[in-house]
C-alpha cells in the first residue's frame, strides 16, 4: 500500500487469487461438512505472507471480486470467505448468522463481526437478530 492508500496493482492480483481460491474451498468444504466444522477449519490465523488489509475495506473488496461476471453467491459463501481472509491475516473475525427481526420464514442471513463491530459483506448485519456466532 502506498501513502494514499491506494493497493498496488500486485498487491490487488494477491488479494483476487486469494479470495478466488478461497471461494473454491468455501465450496468444496460446505458440500463436505456441516457448517460448525468449516468454521472452525477456516479459525486459523496468521498464515504470513499476507498484505494486511483493514476488515471493511477488505470486505468491499471480496464482495466485489465474487459478484464479477455471472456469479452472485449467497450470503454465506461471502461471509466464510471474508471470515477466512480476516482471521488469515490475524483478524478475531467471528460468523454471524442471524435472521431478520420479523421473520416470516427460514430465510437466514450471514455476515461478520470484528470486536462485535458489523464489517460485512454488505449488507451485513442490517436488521438481522443474531442466532449462532462461530469464532
Amino acid at each position: 500500500m502506498n501513502r494514499t492508500g491506494a493497493l498496488s496493482l500486485s498487491t490487488k492480483a494477491q488479494i483476487a487469487a486469494r479470495i478466488g481460491g478461497t471461494f473454491l474451498l468455501v465450496h468444496w468444504r460446505l458440500r463436505r461438512d456441516p457448517l460448525p466444522r468449516v468454521v472452525e477449519s477456516f479459525a486459523g490465523r496468521d498464515r504470513g505472507g499476507t498484505s494486511r488489509v483493514e476488515a471493511r475495506r477488505l470486505s468491499r473488496i471480496v464482495y466485489g471480486t465474487l459478484r464479477l461476471g455471472p456469479l452472485r453467491p449467497r450470503c454465506l459463501v461471502n461471509a466464510l470467505v471474508l471470515f477466512r481472509l480476516l482471521r488469515a491475516q490475524g483478524d478475531e473475525a467471528e460468523l454471524v448468522i442471524g435472521l431478520p427481526h420479523d421473520a416470516r420464514d427460514h430465510e437466514a442471513h450471514a455476515w461478520v463481526e470484528v470486536e462485535r463491530i458489523d464489517v460485512g459483506p454488505p449488507p451485513g448485519k442490517g436488521s438481522h437478530q443474531e442466532l449462532a456466532r462461530y469464532r
